[in-house]
This record gives structure tokens, sequence and C-alpha cells, in this order.
């Protein structure tokens, strides 16, 4: 399968994922896993929201390498499917092109979100954009080995 093939499974997967892991490294070193339920690709990148006061942004703010991890709930070992997202997390500001997509794709992928849109309920939220640097994806139903890694450019 080629890279192009990979990706487009990897990006509908991505779509198809209720929730995801985002993990980030805090400041004393200690590795911290948070579901996130706002969160929609944008090409190899990813756009998420969470709230403007929370520890993640702190955190993410000092050290802005991140991975998303996804996982789809109730598989067989066999059809085994996950996905790595790794890259640099940053504020998208509001006004920016970037956001008006952000919004766009966020609304698009979740109702909550898109209810928080037309209240005029995002002000205390924050968008950030990952920037993509490699993806690696497992796929048991094509056999057993390690996960395809695909760099991004």
């Amino acid at each position: 399968m080629s890279q192009t093939e990979n990706k487009t499974e990897i990006q509908k997967y991505i779509l198809a994922s209720r929730y995801a892991l985002l993990n980030y490294v805090r400041h004393d070193l200690t590795p911290i896993s948070r579901a996130i339920g706002s969160f929609a690709p944008d090409g190899d990148d990813l756009f998420f929201s969470t709230g403007k006061e929370s520890s993640k942004v702190e955190e993410i703010n000092k050290n802005k390498r991140v991975s998303f991890y996804f996982e789809h709930d109730n598989q067989v070992l066999e059809d085994w499917k996950s996905v790595l997202l790794i890259g640099d997390a940053e504020p998208v500001q509001v006004g920016s092109s970037d956001y008006n997509k952000a919004i766009d794709r966020l609304g698009a992928k979740s109702p909550r979100f898109r209810e928080r849109v037309a209240k005029g309920d995002l002000d205390s939220a924050l968008i950030y954009k990952i920037n993509t640097r490699e993806f690696e994806y497992l796929d048991r139903s094509k056999g057993y080995g390690p996960p395809i890694k695909i760099a991004v450019s």
C-alpha cells in the first residue's frame, strides 16, 4: 500500500474516532495522557480544543511536542487498528484563517462543539493546531509486525 493510501486510511480512522488521547510531558518530565473529544483533522495536521484554564495549556506552552493516540473501542485482535500522530501544538489565533477553518472542522465533527459555537460560548476555549511530524499506523488485518511509520514533510 502506498504512503498516500495509508494517509487516506489514517485520516478516515481519525474522523471515525470518537475520542483520542492527548499525550504531553509535564514540567517535571512526567508523561500525561488526557482524553479529548474535541478534535478534527486538517489534512495531515489536527485541530483540537481545550479549556484555556486547563493545566495542559500551561504544560503545552512549555513543551509543544505532543502526540494524539487513536484507538477504536471493541476491536478484535485480528483486525486491530490504531494511529499515533506526533507533532508540535501551536495555539491558533482568534480571527486567523486557521481559526475559522478550525471552527468549521471542529463543528463538523462534534455536535457539542457546534452547540458551543451557536451559543457564542468559545471565550473559555483555546484551539490548537498540531503540525504533524509523523504518524504511526498499526493495522493487524494486514498481518503482524511493527507499525507503519510515515514522516510528514
